[in-house]
């Protein structure tokens, strides 16, 4: 079994890291000697912080040269492939955090974080992020949400750009199949890319963030647009079709279709 990369930096590199502390310290106290003896004009002292330094010089290098020698003795690839998974998990549910997991691909919305042994790192919504602890890419993620969830978001707005987007969507689907159903439900996802039809719009909002806009809907309690009509999510057997979007609750859910409807 590959060694955990907490227990490898915590333990088999603490003397290495102790080490290379303790001679850091001291060459910090020769270099101060070698400017008081300068400053002073001791010739006899500023040979002897000099020579004291120069031992230190040697003993640093023989401190750097033992992570050399142990870094090698860690297989990151097979870390990343076996024991990555496990150490995430438990450190997203420290943080509070829902996720959908199938290895290596993770959904915490509105993240995706993909692990790749084979390039040794992960990326995070397709950007490289090398901090392999689980730890800190989980509290990354949780600040990440955070601040997502503390900027302003207008639940009306959204609810009838939706509505709008969802109308347009109803209206394409009638001309194409001259079928005319009121209130009738369509793919979310159709709705997403009404919302963004260029690539552009879809790069500054992805389908991970419009799911974490519906979560945010869904938290606030709201599901009825301005103009009356209530919001109404559904689920699709197919699961490419889907969504994954955090209810209420922040639990997952996968919605496939959506529509919005008059009660009474």
């Amino acid at each position: 079994m590959p060694m955990n990369i907490d227990d490898f930096l915590d333990y088999s590199l603490q003397e290495d890291f102790k080490n290379l502390n303790n001679t850091h310290r001291s060459m910090v106290n020769a270099v101060r000697r070698v400017k008081t003896a300068a400053d002073q004009g001791n010739l006899d002292a500023l040979q002897q912080a000099l020579a004291r330094y120069e031992e230190l010089v040697d003993k640093q290098k023989e401190s750097l040269q033992g992570f050399k020698d142990k870094f090698p003795s860690f297989d990151l690839q097979s870390y990343l492939l076996e024991e990555f998974h496990a150490g995430f998990l438990g450190a997203l549910a420290e943080e509070g955090l829902s996720v959908e997991a199938e290895y290596p691909v993770y959904e915490v919305l509105p993240f995706k974080v993909r692990v790749l042994p084979e390039k040794e790192m992960i990326t995070i919504d397709d950007r490289v992020y090398r901090n392999l602890r689980p730890g800190v890419v989980a509290r990354h993620l949780k600040k990440e949400i955070d601040k997502l969830n503390a900027a302003s978001f207008d639940v009306q707005r959204f609810l009838q750009t939706l509505a709008n987007a969802y109308d347009t969507e109803m209206a394409r689907q009638v001309a194409k199949t001259k079928i005319f159903l009121c209130e009738q439900e369509v793919l979310l996802k159709d709705v997403y890319d009404n919302l963004t039809p260029m690539p552009q719009q879809k790069r500054d909002y992805p389908v991970q963030l419009f799911a974490f806009s519906l979560h945010r809907v869904l938290k606030s309690g709201q599901m009825n647009a301005p103009d009356g009509r209530r919001l109404w999510l559904g689920n699709v057997r197919n699961r490419r079709q889907a969504l994954v979007v955090l209810d209420a609750q922040k639990q997952p859910q996968r919605y496939g279709v959506i529509k919005f409807y008059r009660e009474g």
